[in-house]
């Protein structure tokens, strides 16, 4: 991967348009997209949502979506698979995999400069709410039971959005979401979540706090909801994302907005001062978040679509990418803004999505990959290991990558070691507080670079002549 700009990811910082714009939009015209170009997987065979659905799901995982038509005891389908191929994700973007981060990168700052820029409707009438269920039954929807000792059904992939209490500023995140019964959830909040800041606030004053749940959003606004720590008006950057406003449609009961073109906006509230059981919930590190007593909410209406499609993920490859895609970008953004030699970021599955970062970097000076471990670390806290390389290293290659570390790092000079820090509670390796709160793990840092001082033709890599095999008659078993 060149260590210059290309012509291609300066083209791929412009916002999404025209068709582009409409299937990151519209779940429904994604999954015609994909049809079309043949990446799309239909299970027409009735399935249970317990189990075998998330069992079907696992075999495909990694390779094309999958739509199940019939899904035991509800009438609508489900689909999955969104986020595990990321040369898929690409092609919805309508730019090479390698560019997604730079894209998301490319809206974060237009957004970050005037966030009232391409304010969204608020709608009244909507795809969303074309339906008005007369009643609220979640069970109704066939919301999966995926890993066999996952607790209960989960919505584990719509967004939530909330306004800040203070400010009445939007902000939009993902958590998990166990239904209880027909109108109730328990739900995790991540430690350092503004969920959970808001929530706090709102239970203080011994006040509910309105939600809404946004199933099968599109691609644009679901990406950007998993974008860490921008706050209040988030949801604003998928606009620039796709060079429009995002549509929000009007609530039932409450005050805050469902995404207009959501399959279904569930309205609830978080209960203050309720806690009630929630997992075990198989999650995105491959083993098991165990149970807990965590927080509630009571939902107080459903609106949905004419014919709606649930979307629901793994907790696999596919929420890596999420987190990878979006933390790429949030990293790349933060550090080359401090180290303008940083080329690009990668977070490969690996490491969860979450707890590795690979950076490429132009080697220009002594001294710098133990800044880009320091800074890379400081903008993503959830990472437990930095490894930089130069630009010689294709990042998207753990095999390349294992080669800079094996060829070029050194454990007495290139070792960092961060000691007691801050980790991310889902890693069950991270040493949890007494309170739940938060962990402690010692983090690792790797300077995989060419020692700045033996760029002397030692570290040149051996080359091939480029050929392409079209001009020669060859015949393949």
């Amino acid at each position: 991967m060149s260590g210059k700009p290309s012509s291609r990811r300066r083209a791929a910082t412009q916002a999404v348009s025209g068709a582009g714009a409409r299937r990151l939009l519209d779940q429904g015209a994604c999954i015609a997209y994909l049809e079309r170009t043949h990446n799309l997987v239909r299970v027409r065979s009735e399935v249970d949502p317990r189990h075998e659905l998330g069992g079907i799901a696992r075999r495909f995982e990694g390779g094309k979506c999958v739509l199940f038509e019939r899904v035991k005891g509800s009438a609508y389908p489900v689909f999955t698979g969104l986020l595990w191929n990321r040369d898929i994700v690409g092609a919805l973007f309508g730019v090479p995999a390698t560019q997604v981060p730079f894209l998301i990168a490319g809206a974060i700052e237009p957004w970050q400069k005037d966030k009232a820029a391409l304010p969204a409707r608020v709608l009244r009438r909507a795809p969303a709410n074309e339906v008005v269920e007369p009643r609220v039954d979640l069970s109704r929807l066939p919301i999966p039971v995926h890993a066999l000792k996952d607790g209960g059904r989960y919505l584990d992939s719509s967004v939530v959005l909330v306004r800040n209490p203070q400010t009445g500023g939007l902000n939009s995140s993902i958590h998990r979401m166990m239904v209880t019964g027909k109108d109730r959830i328990s739900f995790l909040i991540d430690p350092g979540r503004h969920l959970g800041e808001h929530v706090e606030f709102a239970q203080k004053r011994g006040q509910p706090l309105s939600v809404t749940i946004n199933n099968g959003v599109g691609l644009a606004p679901w990406i950007v909801s998993t974008l860490p720590r921008l706050g209040d008006g988030k949801p604003g950057i998928a606009h620039h994302l796709i060079g429009r406003s995002v549509d929000l449609v009007q609530p039932q009961t409450g005050d805050v907005p469902g995404y207009a073109d959501a399959q279904f906006v569930i309205e609830a509230e978080i209960l203050p001062g309720v806690r009630e059981d929630e997992g075990p919930f198989a999650e995105v590190t491959g083993y098991y978040a165990g149970r807990d007593k965590r927080w509630v909410m009571k939902v107080n209406a459903i609106t949905r679509r004419e014919a709606p499609v649930l979307h629901t993920v793994l907790s696999g490859r596919e929420v890596g990418n999420a987190v990878g895609f979006t933390a790429e970008a949030a990293i790349h953004h933060a550090v080359k803004t401090r180290i303008p030699q940083v080329r690009a970021v990668h977070l490969p599955p690996g490491g969860c999505g979450f707890y590795q970062a690979v950076v490429q970097v132009e080697n220009t000076r002594p001294g710098l990959g133990p800044e880009v471990i320091d800074a890379t670390f400081r903008a993503f806290g959830s990472l437990q290991r930095v490894v930089v390389v130069d630009t010689d290293v294709d990042i998207f290659d753990a095999v390349d990558v294992d080669w800079a570390i094996t060829t070029r790092f050194n454990a007495d000079t290139d070792l960092v070691l961060l000691r007691g820090a801050e980790g991310h509670i889902l890693n069950p390796i991270v040493t949890v507080d007494a309170d739940g709160k938060g962990g402690k793990v010692t983090k690792v840092g790797i300077d995989a670079m060419v020692p700045y001082d033996r760029q002397d033709g030692t570290f040149v890599r051996v080359k091939f002549k480029q050929v392409d095999l079209k001009d020669y008659d060859i015949t393949m078993p």
